[in-house]
């Protein structure tokens, strides 16, 4: 949210060290001018490397499903606002948006009208909004089972929720943080069991804390006014331990946690890291080894970390 142009360079170095050779830079809720502040930053860059565009991860969202965001800066989506953010922005790939809000499904018909991936997050939506959500554009949850509802209890009747809908409905893709923090073994294989391989994807959710240490703790968001954030048992969480604040992963750690600990086979691992994604954005040049892709290549020792990383044909150092 407040770094310069070579600081996200930098950034997308750091990750593709790691093996994320496709990456979306993501805002986080604030205001209006300070995202655009960073959008207007990201529109100087001179050499990309990984980065494909923007996801803008609110603030069009639910304080009810805050999560670490920051509810006092949560607005109300309308189409004006999406089309003068995607008219000077061109860049801006994916938005994350919480569907039950006031004009959420007008603005989800205008994104994918316009090439624009949407996507259900923070959403206290119930099961039957997110599945009319699916009709105005919205094809993915973001970050699967973390700030979205489930199953709750009114005048003692059960109602299912976005949880359940990304369950239910095969058209509908979900991201997983598999940290092996957010979302436990359990979940994991049982996301992975109903899903599949075809249309589940696997998602850093990288704040500013990737790469330190337990007990050390960052900004989320920007460093002056942002939200403070303690490295815990290899997860970023609020000082109060009420919520995560992000991920600190790097994608090789999603690979070890879905082999590892969830028990998938590295051919159906590969295609929620490479082939879906791909398939879900529209890249048709990447995904899959192939004759005429691009060679994006991420060569991995027997305990599965990174050994070298090829990038569009070209050994990275």
């Amino acid at each position: 949210m407040d770094a310069s142009s070579k600081e996200m360079e930098e950034i997308a170095l750091f990750h593709l060290k790691h093996g994320t050779t496709s990456l979306y830079a993501t805002t986080l809720t604030d205001t209006m001018e300070s995202i655009e502040s960073a959008l207007k930053v990201y529109a100087t860059i001179e050499n990309p490397l990984t980065l494909m565009g923007v996801h803008l991860e609110g603030p069009w969202f639910s304080p009810a499903q805050c999560g670490a965001q920051d509810t006092s800066q949560m607005q109300l989506p309308t189409v004006e606002k999406m089309e003068e953010l995607r008219k000077t922005y061109p860049f801006i790939k994916r938005v994350s948006v919480a569907p039950e809000l006031d004009g959420a499904m007008e603005v989800g018909k205008y994104g994918k009208d316009y090439g624009i991936l949407m996507s259900v997050g923070h959403t206290d939506a119930d099961f039957d909004t997110v599945g009319k959500s699916l009709k105005h554009g919205y094809k993915l949850l973001t970050h699967f089972y973390s700030g979205m509802r489930g199953v709750v209890r009114k005048n003692a009747y059960r109602q299912a929720g976005a949880i359940e809908a990304g369950y239910y409905y095969n058209d509908l893709y979900v991201e997983i943080i598999a940290d092996g923090k957010h979302l436990p073994k359990a979940l994991l294989k049982l996301i992975y069991k109903i899903k599949g391989a075809d249309k589940v994807l696997l998602i850093t959710d990288g704040t500013r804390g990737c790469g330190l240490k337990n007990g050390e703790e960052f900004m989320l968001g920007k460093k002056v006014g942002g939200t403070l954030s303690v490295i815990e048992d290899d997860v970023a969480k609020l000082p109060d331990r009420t919520s995560f604040a992000g991920s600190v992963s790097t994608f090789d750690r999603l690979i070890r946690t879905m082999h590892d600990v969830a028990g998938v086979s590295l051919v159906d691992i590969s295609k929620m890291a490479s082939k879906t994604p791909a398939t879900l954005f529209g890249l048709k040049d990447r995904g899959t080894i192939e004759v005429g892709k691009r060679a994006d290549l991420v060569l991995m020792n027997e305990d599965l970390y990174v050994d070298s990383v090829i990038f569009k044909g070209n050994l990275v150092e």
